[in-house]
């Protein structure tokens, strides 16, 4: 097998670099991102980040919207019920897409809560700090001269 066929790291800043005969998948041991020439598919390979050996997977097969078996189903279905269904699937993803961001706002704002808790803690102890050191310059240290 050629070099291109050996698992290399997938560069997200440059998508430009995958052909439509690479594979990109995720390595099962590591999760590193992975791509590898088509050619491999099936084949079973070290990882490069893990040295795992790892089966390269088949590629995936788009179909168009034309090959869909519901797209005959579909469009002998009257413009107001497409519509409908259309609208359906706006809101069954929206309401997703919400859902995400609910979570995505209560993770920050759980860590935004864990950090001011550390911020408090911190502030208490710079307190309790600084009341030692002044504590220990009364005890140790003459007191300074008076202007």
């Amino acid at each position: 097998m050629s070099d291109s066929a050996q698992p290399h790291a997938f560069d997200p800043a440059h998508p430009e670099r995958v052909s439509s005969a690479d594979v990109l998948f995720n390595c099962p041991s590591c999760k590193k991102s992975l791509i590898v020439d088509g050619i491999a598919a099936g084949h079973s390979l070290p990882c490069p980040n893990c040295g795992v050996e790892i089966t390269v997977p088949q590629p995936n097969r788009v179909v168009t919207l034309a090959e869909a078996p519901e797209t005959a189903a579909l469009d002998a279905k009257p413009a107001w019920e497409r519509e409908l269904l259309g609208i359906e699937a706006s809101i069954k993803e929206s309401r997703h897409q919400r859902e995400e961001a609910s979570n995505f706002y209560k993770q920050h704002l759980s860590e935004a809560n864990r950090q001011q808790i550390r911020i408090e803690r911190l502030d208490r102890r710079l307190r309790e700090l600084a009341e030692r050191a002044a504590a220990l310059r009364a005890q140790h240290l003459p007191p300074p001269p008076k202007a």
